[in-house]
């Protein structure tokens, strides 16, 4: 998987109101199966989709290596009707440029004239989440039904007049 890959997905997401909809779905569909609860879970990146099918949402993160996320969160979506998939992948980035080693024989296509970073494997962890689109359905109906909700927009009745201070000087005294 290339880093470049993954921002071009990333701006099509961005351009889709859609996607952004279905990503915020996804996140509190996971939310409500208390998935984050879970280590590491909260720390993915979304590297593909969302996929919206017929009957599924489909949306891959990924995790560094070393923070791959709790399979006991995975057992939660798959109890609720999901697919949980794991791979393990190499994600490909540049490298930082520090020292000469860091700079590659190729020159740069984006910048003319400058050296070229070279690319860096770092293993990752990608999970594919299959999403019930019932779910997305269902949470898309509940949001609109408390929105209509109704709302009492009364003004509040008037100040009890007992529990006022009394006119004059607070410091008197009463009786």
């Amino acid at each position: 998987m290339d880093q470049m890959d993954i921002m071009k997905a990333l701006e099509s997401n961005v351009s889709r109101n859609s996607a952004l909809d279905v990503l915020m779905q996804v996140d509190e569909y996971l939310d409500t199966l208390n998935v984050y609860a879970y280590p590491n879970w909260f720390k993915g990146e979304i590297v593909e989709g969302p996929e919206i099918e017929k009957y599924w949402v489909t949306v891959t993160l990924m995790y560094p290596h070393k923070l791959m996320p709790d399979p006991e969160g995975a057992e939660r979506i798959l109890a609720s009707g999901g697919k949980v998939y794991y791979a393990k992948d190499n994600l490909v980035t540049a490298a930082k440029l520090v020292t000469p080693e860091d700079r590659s024989d190729v020159p740069d296509p984006r910048r003319p004239g400058m050296p070229a970073a070279k690319k860096v494997e770092r293993p990752v962890w990608l999970v594919t989440l299959e999403i019930p689109r019932q779910y997305m359905d269902q949470m898309t109906s509940d949001r609109l039904n408390n929105e209509k909700a109704e709302v009492n927009t009364e003004p509040l009745a008037e100040p009890n007049n007992d529990l006022t201070q009394p006119e004059g000087d607070p410091n008197a005294p009463t009786g």
